[in-house]
């Protein structure tokens, strides 16, 4: 049995306790002193799903805290028992409100923080990152994920002798790429597939969501993309004053795109700062990398309070 099979068994076992995560924090220690106050973070992953794929997979290994004015600050990932060791997680699962804890009460000291960073591994011919397609495992190549890691440069404060809860959020439908007429590795895997991270960072507490549904009659073929794109409005502009456009790295681009769910007609988009957004629904398919004429329902408008999803966005 070769190196990659080898993995392949001896992991499939982990993938059942990808959602039991929560042991996985680092650190220890007294919460706060007189000369040395520190508070505790929480972390954890979400995802926008993306199309095609059945699975997408990110090993995690640790993660890099940079307080203002010092050194970065690294936390292992910890398994259940408490012992260092990476977690892979299927980032898929985690929509509508979803996500998987890496940290949970770790410790740090308290202050300002100029960025974190994800240390991932993708070591090649390895079954650590991967994407499942087809039915087919193919190695997900990260580029520097497993030196420089994946950085978030967004400034957060933890309180002394309180607590931050953080949440990143990987937007798989803009992240994932297929190079033309590059081979893939991995097992029966013919095209090469390439993650580069299109990622936001928001604290839990300031956040909310946006739900409703979206009636049959707006389906137009058996290919509808069924996707509502959110738009964030500029600040001090109403509700619904954003002209909906493609994702194609000019604004306005979408904060993130819900996925309609097939059987219910349901979306929810989650973890959107407050503030007012425009939603439209389209059938039309982005090719992410290029400027697409898509064709948008009429746009909705609507507002978000930080722990509150606004329901009954709906089109119709």
């Amino acid at each position: 049995m070769n190196n990659f099979n080898r993995k392949l068994s001896r992991s499939l076992a982990l993938g059942a306790a990808v959602a039991l995560l929560a042991a996985c924090g680092g650190g220890g220690g007294n919460d706060s002193s007189a000369s040395n106050p520190t508070g505790r973070l929480k972390l954890s992953v979400t995802d926008a799903p993306v199309d095609d794929a059945q699975a997408v997979w990110v090993q995690f290994r640790a993660v890099e805290f940079k307080p203002e004015g010092a050194e970065p600050v690294r936390q292992d990932l910890k398994d259940a028992n408490g012992a260092v060791a990476p977690q892979r997680i299927n980032l898929l699962p985690l929509q509508d409100g979803r996500a998987a804890v890496l940290l949970d009460g770790v410790v740090l000291p308290a202050g300002r923080y100029e960025w974190l960073r994800l240390l991932v591994d993708n070591e090649p011919n390895v079954r650590d990152s991967y994407i499942e397609i087809a039915g087919n495992e193919c190695e997900l190549r990260i580029p520097s994920g497993d030196e420089s890691g994946l950085k978030l440069i967004r400034g957060f404060t933890l309180p002394e002798q309180g607590a931050l809860a953080l949440t990143v959020d990987f937007d798989l439908r803009k992240s994932i790429h297929a190079p033309p007429g590059q081979q893939g590795s991995g097992m029966n895997c013919t095209q090469a597939y390439m993650m580069k991270p299109v990622l936001r960072l928001v604290q839990d507490a300031e956040v909310g969501g946006i739900s409703g549904t979206v009636a049959n009659a707006l389906i137009t073929d058996t290919a509808c993309a069924r996707l509502v794109y959110v738009f964030a409005d500029a600040a001090g502009a109403a509700a619904g004053s954003t002209t909906p456009d493609d994702y194609d790295g000019t604004a306005p681009d979408p904060v993130v795109m819900a996925k309609v769910d097939p059987a219910t007609g349901a979306y929810r988009a989650s973890f959107l700062p407050a503030g007012n957004y425009t939603l439209a629904f389209t059938c039309s398919v982005d090719k992410m990398d290029a400027n697409d004429a898509l064709v948008f329902s009429a746009a909705k408008g609507a507002t978000v309070a930080a722990g509150v999803v606004t329901t009954g966005v709906n089109f119709q």
